[in-house]
């Protein structure tokens, strides 16, 4: 009986957790190439990575995450703050403008990227 009373209680607590928890980029998450290159083979200063919820775009140096986010269209402009994953210092930047195309395109800083699935290729 007591649980049947708490039910819908837990319910909502996690239905508004998975609220706070959606991808705030309109794209699938896993590893970007750019998109005249093979995802098989692709160095790792070429790869970037999104994988959802607050993150921003990291690479193989960098754990990035999404401080403020402004939206027009299909143009985001994100500004995010980065920790060398190495160092743990912080990496400090200006905004950066996004294009996202679809789920598995986008462009940023002049390149486009394609979606590559979530494990490196060798």
């Amino acid at each position: 009986m007591r649980i049947a009373a708490i039910a819908p209680a837990l319910i909502a607590t996690l239905v508004s957790a998975g609220a706070l928890a959606a991808d705030m980029l309109p794209l699938k998450q896993g590893l970007y190439v750019p998109a005249n290159r093979p995802c098989k083979g692709a160095s790792n200063a070429e790869i970037v990575n999104y994988w959802g919820g607050n993150s921003s775009f990291g690479s193989s140096q960098a754990e990035c995450k999404i401080s403020k986010l402004a939206r027009k269209g299909n143009v985001f402009t994100i500004t995010d703050k980065c920790a060398d994953i190495r160092g743990g210092g912080e990496i400090v930047g200006g905004p950066t403008v996004v294009t996202i195309t679809n789920p598995t395109n986008f462009s940023m800083d002049g390149k486009a990227y394609r979606y590559c699935g979530t494990q490196v290729q060798f």
